[in-house]
């Protein structure tokens, strides 16, 4: 890798960053306080097909403006106006429910969508990070699947009516978590393996281009079409006797922004699989997205627009390791566990909201990138 200018903190005073902050800050705070305090896009016909109940574009907001700016202080400033915005249906308790997990959420978002975005390497590198990274995720899915699953925390839906996708085992083997484990290895070390070839291609790289770009668009586009059809709801009476009073406040805390929200789980594919095959997908797309922009893999480029797409099921997985019993009682020390923790069948619905809310952000952000880019090319053709 080159020289990193994201780390420049004298980069953030240049006219693109220090317009990006602004335009990031100011539109975080319309989208994470103004839309959802009036209510817009909390639209009962949408909590039908898809949730969380009140779709909120902030992380959309952080991903383009982090990434255009590419700087950290753009990142930190964009990302803490976003929690500073942060609008609660709870008039009190925003503490005591798993307020962190705002702060987590938006930071890291901001943080690495500016960092993938700036950082200058070689394709070989691109490959092996875009390997590493998604191969990583997979495990992240497996792994958590198969704790769940071995632990049966997919019962208390099941004896609530709702027909959960959960890592099935073969006895007590976790087969397809294994499975989905050992084609994440598979991915990792394919990229791997890729990265360590030298390839210098002279032909028109527009092609490999438009190839990957519509590969991401449909991975992304398809997770949604996926989850929409595939879905089951389910209210705040059944969301409590699942998971509990606590982790259902901290559900409409998190993601409904309002009290009547309901929530989904996925009946056909299990969640922890969603986030990590979609990675897997756009890991292909960016396989040919390097190939054209390094003019195979001896060039050097940024990533810029593709970078925030690097970050996907990382969120979800710190959000449930930061608020689970153990690490909770490690920080009550001596005294009773009197914090804020998640049960683990709540585990399923951070990843599932979480999910969906993520997908459509991308895929606004993506739209977003692909004109801004459109826009330069006609202006550099004048």
């Amino acid at each position: 890798m080159k020289n990193i200018k994201f780390f420049h903190l004298g980069q953030f005073f240049g006219k693109r960053a220090l317009i990006a902050t602004l335009l990031g800050a100011g539109l975080a705070v319309v989208t994470e306080y103004v839309l959802p305090k009036f209510g817009i896009f909390a639209y009962s016909a949408i909590q039908y097909w898809i949730t969380p109940a009140t779709i909120t574009f902030t992380l959309a907001v952080i991903i383009i403006f982090s990434a255009i700016a590419k700087n950290l202080v753009a990142s930190i400033l964009i990302g803490t106006a976003a929690i500073l915005s942060f609008y609660s249906p709870y008039t009190a308790g925003i503490y005591d429910y798993g307020f962190w997990s705002i702060v987590i959420i938006y930071l890291v978002t901001a943080f690495f969508s500016g960092l993938f975005a700036a950082i200058e390497m070689s394709g070989r590198t691109a490959l092996l990070v875009v390997g590493i990274v998604y191969g990583i995720q997979g495990f992240i899915g497996a792994g958590t699947s198969m704790f769940l699953g071995l632990t049966n925390m997919h019962l208390p839906f099941h004896d609530n009516y709702l027909g959960i996708a959960y890592g099935k085992t073969m006895g007590s083997f976790p087969l397809y978590d294994v499975i989905v484990g050992g084609f994440s290895f598979i991915f990792m070390l394919v990229f791997i393996i890729l990265s360590r070839r030298r390839d210098s291609i002279d032909v028109d790289n527009k092609k490999r281009e438009i190839i990957g770009q519509i590969i991401i668009f449909l991975a992304i586009f398809g997770a949604i079409l996926f989850i929409v059809l595939s879905n089951v709801m389910f209210d705040q009476t059944s969301a409590e006797l699942i998971f509990g009073d606590k982790n259902t406040r901290f559900m409409n805390l998190l993601f409904a922004k309002n009290l009547t929200g309901g929530f989904m789980a996925i009946k056909l594919l299990n969640v922890f699989y969603i986030l990590p095959i979609v990675g897997f997908a756009i890991g292909i797309g960016m396989l040919f997205i390097i190939h054209g922009r390094a003019k195979g893999t001896t060039g050097h480029f940024r990533m810029n627009f593709e970078g925030p797409l690097l970050l996907l099921n990382v969120v979800p997985f710190l959000i449930i390791l930061f608020y689970s019993y153990p690490v909770q009682r490690f920080f009550a020390g001596d005294a009773p566990v009197t914090h804020f923790y998640l049960e683990m069948p709540a585990w399923f619905t951070v990843f599932t909201e979480y999910t969906s809310l993520l997908l459509i952000n991308l895929l606004v952000a993506y739209i977003i990138f692909k004109i801004i880019t459109l826009t330069k090319y006609l202006i550099q053709k004048r």
